[in-house]
Formats: structure tokens, sequence, C-alpha cells
């Protein structure tokens, strides 16, 4: 399963964030590219059906399974270089500070949706949630209504 590659494990995403420098413009960048390899895996049948199986199997003995992709799937790994960036603040994170100030951790936040979703089977939800996501992360104008599971425009 070639999609499945495409998104890299915590180590390998952690390392490329190193490699470019560490800023905010690099973890920004890699975090749409964790997604642009998670719609590629949900866009493909097959894939798909691989990624709903290892989500399921993995949270039945793990909760947190960002540092175990591909044997386990936590929506967190998409993160990781955002995550890093403010060293697991997460008020201090673009996604944060645009979510109330909540975790990605959450079942209702920006990246945790993502893995309600998936654990529910609802593909054409997670595609269209994944556009959101991306939305959120180029154009600092939007934020995440954690009430509402939706992307908004902020108000001035």
């Amino acid at each position: 399963m070639q999609q499945l590659n495409k998104l890299l494990n915590y180590s390998n995403i952690y390392s490329l964030w190193l490699s470019r420098g560490k800023t905010k413009e690099a973890a920004v960048e890699l975090t749409v590219q964790q997604l642009d390899a998670l719609e590629e895996i949900t866009e493909n049948d097959d894939s798909w059906m691989e990624l709903v199986r290892i989500s399921a199997a993995g949270r039945i003995h793990d909760a947190w399974l960002a540092l175990d992709w591909p044997e386990g799937f936590d929506e967190l790994v998409l993160c990781v270089p955002l995550c890093k960036l403010v060293n697991w603040e997460c008020s201090k994170c673009t996604v944060g500070m645009r979510q109330e100030n909540n975790s990605c951790a959450n079942d209702y936040s920006l990246f945790g949706f993502i893995g309600t979703l998936v654990m529910n089977g609802e593909r054409d939800e997670l595609l269209k949630h994944i556009k959101n996501a991306r939305r959120i992360l180029k154009n600092e104008k939007y934020l995440w209504n954690i009430h509402k599971c939706e992307a908004e425009l902020i108000k001035t």
C-alpha cells in the first residue's frame, strides 16, 4: 500500500522538521504535507479500509498511538511539528489559539476530529474536514469552532 507509506511516522516527520530549521513555516508546511498524505490514503479504497482497520485495532490496546504509525494510527502524528514547535503548549500553537486553547488530543479539536471520523468510517466527511484543516493552517483568518466542529472565518 503505497499510500500508507506517504504518511510519515513520528520519528520521520520530527526529523524532517528539525532538518528544516524548526521554524513555524516548516511546521505548517509539514503538517499540510501530512494532511495531503492522509487525503491520498482516504481517497483510495484499499488504503482507506486499511487505515480504518489499523485505527480500530490499535485503539483497543493503546490510547496514544502517535508513535506507532503504521502499526497504529493516532491523528496527532499529523501535527507533530506544530506540537514540537510550541513544546506541547497548545495555547501558543497557531491551531490551539484558534480552537479556544484546546489540545488537538481532544476529539472535538481540529486534529482530534480526524480520529473520530476515521474511527466512525466517515470517509466523505473526513475528506471535507481535511480541506478545512488545510484552510485553517494556511489562512490565520479562520478558526476551528470546537462546539460545532467546523471551520469559521474569524469575525473582526
